[in-house]
């Protein structure tokens, strides 16, 4: 056997095996357990299936490591067996594959999000694959299989990654692409395309999502952007649910009429993914034979057919950011941040019915007293309220006051959280507070599902790119948003250096003002103060103060409200205020937090408990 770079230089065409956790499961191997332990747990199953795939014609025989990464391995507490399972999947493919097919060592995403939409560095990422490389290295692979990629960011990690354990070892890069085209999070495969030409990968291609007809679709807005080699493996079709089980509907006898057309159109590489299995790829490599006789090519190379390249030329070249709204434009509330001024909010939650008149007559009554914004919370501590988009529009309109809109990440999707952006922009709201939101089981629903595809960090990143008029795809919006960006910040967090580091990366994603958890421990909001000092970050501090009602609301506080902590003088104070005078002193407790702020902060923003704007108000004598 040549080496698999001379496979590819030559434009020999080879059969790939199709899905291994399908069978794997299929097999007795339950879905909650880790299909990637096999190797170690069942090398003989893993074996077995390596050989039906080889006995069904298949030339490449792709390890069972897809999720064999250390990120996903943790959370089955086999983290510390990283190197072993991967070297192990590689070893048991070399075994059967011996000198009758060449080894693709699978590698597919982390499942952790990294930037710009999530904590997890550059840097983790790519020494998270590095691993997972070394292991497959050592195992005897030939070429290596970069699988499902729906973030284009992430696999340039896996590839330099690559190049570091290995720069000699040829690379197949599959993108995954939904039926419309792009990305799951919107990129056209024609950019994706464009950069892993640039990256210079030896194949590019597509698997796993859809079935073999939207790639071949796909093929010629491939071929518009790259001149190197293409893979593609489908899934046996979209999934059809049958009394309540995912069934794959294609049938091998219509994967292989489409394996034949893929090589006719000039595809190297053929394959499948989830829902294939031996009985798939027999019939393809029957179907490619046959093909192979009736071209007439006995080396078993194939012509690629020309296609026409895209005349669009936005598919041709990156995006250019947009010009971006100036801060002081975006908002009366961002004109005084970035002026310097003192700005004032008061809390005020979405209606838990239908009505919004309290809400909207609280909000008049705030206007009048000088308060520059009403602060709408979203679904806080996971409650189900009126939606906190159409409250502040609300607000807006009826009592003419700005809005500073709570947005969290626990109940969208990407996808609905750029399409909610886009739609408060052209509706008129302008300031945002970006947090990742309170997970479900601290409310009334506790099994309710937290979506959190992104955190406060990511979420941060896709509304910055928004105002540069870029999508997550990376696609032009046309006229960018002018959001004002704000975050949450905890001085009090547990990890006090971990919720630094978290604000960090939110204020390098695009944050330009941040607004505090209620403050009632003035040493830790004096350390926050000076940490930020030091490091040289300059966006404007928004103090959260909470009047305190009674003993009994301060315990609750203390005790059930996630991020607030309240020191032990001001319990005892609370504790010996008697019923008639514990709200008093709780206004007076706010007032003194206020005073010895000072100018320490640029502004304050005031809870009302129950609605209840006076003692809001009364912290600032208004």
């Amino acid at each position: 056997m040549k080496p698999f770079k001379d496979i590819i230089a030559a434009g020999d065409s080879l059969l790939f095996d199709g899905a291994m956790g399908t069978l794997l499961y299929t097999k007795g191997i339950f879905i909650n357990r880790c299909f990637e332990d096999a190797n170690l747990s069942a090398p003989g199953l893993v074996k077995e299936i390596y050989q039906e795939y080889l006995n069904a014609g298949a030339q490449v025989l792709t390890t069972n490591s897809f999720g064999a990464n250390r990120f996903k391995l943790s959370g089955h507490n086999l983290g510390d067996k990283t190197a072993l399972i991967n070297q192990a999947a590689a070893k048991l493919a070399r075994d059967v594959a011996g000198d009758h097919a060449y080894v693709a060592g699978s590698v597919g995403p982390l499942g952790v999000r990294i930037e710009p939409w999530g904590p997890t560095s550059f840097a983790e990422a790519r020494a998270t694959y590095r691993e997972q490389i070394e292991g497959l290295v050592a195992g005897g692979i030939d070429v290596l299989c970069f699988e499902t990629f729906a973030d284009i960011s992430e696999l340039q990690q896996a590839i330099l990654a690559a190049r570091d354990v290995a720069p000699e070892m040829p690379i197949i890069a599959h993108i995954v692409m939904n039926p419309d085209g792009n990305t799951p999070i919107g990129t056209p495969i024609e950019w994706a395309m464009k950069k892993l030409d640039e990256w210079a990968v030896d194949v590019v291609g597509l698997n796993c999502s859809v079935g073999p007809a939207p790639m071949m679709s796909a093929i010629s807005r491939i071929r518009a952007t790259t001149k190197r080699p293409i893979s593609l493996q489908p899934n046996a079709g979209l999934p059809k649910d049958v009394e309540g089980r995912q069934i794959y509907m294609s049938t091998p006898e219509y994967m292989a009429e489409f394996a034949k057309d893929f090589l006719q159109a000039g595809v190297q590489f053929v394959g499948g993914c989830c829902g294939t299995g031996p009985e798939h790829i027999k019939a393809m490599a029957n179907a490619i034979r046959h093909h192979k006789a009736m071209v007439g090519h006995e080396t078993g190379r194939f012509v690629a057919f020309a296609t026409p390249r895209s005349q669009d030329p936005s598919r041709q070249n990156d995006v250019v950011e947009a010009p971006r709204v100036a801060a002081r434009d975006k908002s009366v509330w961002a004109r005084k941040l970035a002026e310097g001024q003192p700005v004032y909010s008061v809390e005020l939650l979405p209606p838990q019915g239908v009505s919004p008149d309290k809400i909207i007559a609280n909000s008049l009554r705030l206007k009048a007293a000088g308060i520059d914004a009403v602060n709408i919370p979203d679904g806080p501590r996971a409650s189900a309220r009126m939606s906190a988009i159409m409250t502040a529009v609300m607000i807006e309109q009826r009592a003419e006051i700005e809005t500073v809109l709570h947005y969290t990440c626990r109940d969208r999707n990407l996808l609905g959280m750029q399409s909610d952006m886009l739609g408060a922009h052209a509706i008129g709201l302008r300031n945002l507070l970006l947090v990742t939101g309170d997970p479900p089981k601290l409310g009334s629903y506790p099994d309710a599902t937290g979506v959190f595809d992104v955190d406060a960090i990511g979420l941060t990143n896709m509304v910055h790119r928004l105002n540069g008029g870029i999508d997550l795809g990376g696609r032009s919006i046309g006229q960018p948003t002018a959001m004002s960006i704000g975050v949450g910040v905890n001085p009090v967090h547990r990890d006090f250096d971990y919720e630094m580091k978290r604000f960090k990366y939110k204020v390098e994603a695009g944050a330009e003002w941040a607004i505090t958890q209620p403050v009632f421990d003035l040493d830790a909001m004096k350390r926050f103060l000076d940490f930020i000092a030091r490091s040289d970050i300059k966006i404007p501090i928004v103090a959260g103060v909470w009047p305190l009602l009674s003993y009994r609301n301060a315990v609750f506080m203390n005790n059930e409200v996630p991020g607030v902590v309240i020191p032990n003088d001001i319990m005892d104070r609370m504790s010996k205020a008697t019923d008639s005078d514990a709200t008093k002193v709780g206004i007076e407790i706010a007032q003194e937090m206020v005073a010895k702020l000072g100018s320490d902060v640029q502004g304050l923003q005031l809870s009302a408990p129950f609605g209840r704007v006076e003692l809001a108000l009364a912290i600032i004598g208004r």
